[in-house]
Order: C-alpha cells, then sequence, then structure tokens
C-alpha cells in the first residue's frame, strides 16, 4: 500500500497552536490526521461531534452575570469570552488566579483608602 500526499489550508495561528498542543501530548499534526483518516475508516462517520458552540448560552450567562454585578458586557467582554474558550484547562486557572490576586490587591488598596 503507497502513500500519497494531502495538502489543506488553515489559519497559521491555528496550525501553531494545534501543533503545541499536539507536541505537548507526544504527538504531531500529521499523526492526529493520519490518526483520524483510519478513524473516520472504521466508524464510517466523522469521528467526533460537528455540533454548533453553545456560545449563545455562554454570553447569556456571562451577560446575566456581569448585569447582576452592575458591569456592561459589550464586545470586549464577548471577545474575552472567546478567548477564554480558547484556553486550556491551566491556561484558565492561571487568569483566574491572575485576575484574583489582581482585584485582591484593589481592594487592599480601596481599605488603605479608608482607613
Amino acid at each position: 500500500m503507497g502513500s500519497t500526499y494531502v495538502q489543506i489550508r488553515t489559519d497559521e495561528d491555528d496550525k501553531r497552536e494545534a501543533s503545541e498542543i499536539l507536541n505537548e501530548l507526544g504527538t504531531n499534526l500529521s499523526a492526529v490526521l493520519n490518526m483520524t483518516i483510519k478513524q473516520i475508516i472504521m466508524q464510517r462517520r466523522i469521528p467526533f461531534e460537528v455540533a454548533l458552540p453553545k456560545r449563545d448560552e455562554a454570553v447569556e450567562y456571562a451577560a446575566a452575570t456581569l448585569a447582576m454585578e452592575g458591569m456592561p458586557f459589550d464586545e470586549q467582554g464577548k471577545q474575552m469570552l472567546d478567548r477564554i474558550n480558547r484556553m486550556t484547562p491551566e491556561e484558565q486557572e492561571k487568569g483566574l488566579q491572575e485576575r484574583l490576586a489582581h482585584y485582591k490587591e484593589k481592594a487592599s488598596e480601596k481599605e488603605k483608602q479608608y482607613v
């Protein structure tokens, strides 16, 4: 059985990000694409769920949460939510810890104003 060459076009940043993640997992893009092709053949279907993201629910939840705090949810907030959704759980946790530290520092500064 011979090999053939498959060429695809994809976003440069997406390729880089996927390659970095796959490298951390000990594999590469070519191997994963070959695994995907084999799974399509074996399962006779797309081997993962293909669905529209539940962005509307996430956006509504974020907007409602921010509204409860009296904060607006504008286009910048939607873009931030998209960035967060693209992060790994580890990156999300790191970002959360950085934000918590930032807000604790702000709260400490406010307390000093009243003393």
